[in-house]
């Protein structure tokens, strides 16, 4: 991927040689379509909006809601044998909306290093 100042320099390119933006795109390898966000992002944010950006996702939409992990935490807590499947129908005993799979109450206790395997003993 071009760095910023060869961003700038395709961006340029199209007026400066007299180029269609087709041609340009052949030329340095793009689809029209990358060549307009990234025209678009320079006019609105200068050479800073040519920099590499983050693939990273801004929000996980199907992500355990903050407080099932946490309830899962606390249970692991009060009861450190129990694994993912006994935490897990504890939480349908108790009536909790919205009770996580089996693998995803496991998942939680890998990330937080509640595992038996992950802990120091």
């Amino acid at each position: 991927m071009a760095l910023s100042g060869q961003w700038i320099d395709i961006l340029l390119a199209p007026e400066r040689d007299q180029l269609t933006v087709a041609e340009v795109c052949r030329r340095h390898g793009i689809s029209r379509k990358t060549f307009y966000v990234y025209l678009a992002r320079y006019r609105r944010e200068g050479a800073a909006g040519l920099l590499p950006r983050s693939r990273r996702p801004k929000n996980s939409p199907a992500r355990t809601a903050g407080e099932i992990e946490s309830l899962v935490v606390q249970i692991r807590g009060a009861q450190p044998r129990w694994g993912a499947r006994r935490i897990h129908n504890e939480l349908v005993r108790r009536g909790v909306p919205g009770v996580p799979a089996v693998s995803t109450v496991h998942a939680i206790l890998r990330r937080r290093g509640l595992l038996a395997e992950n802990v120091a003993g």
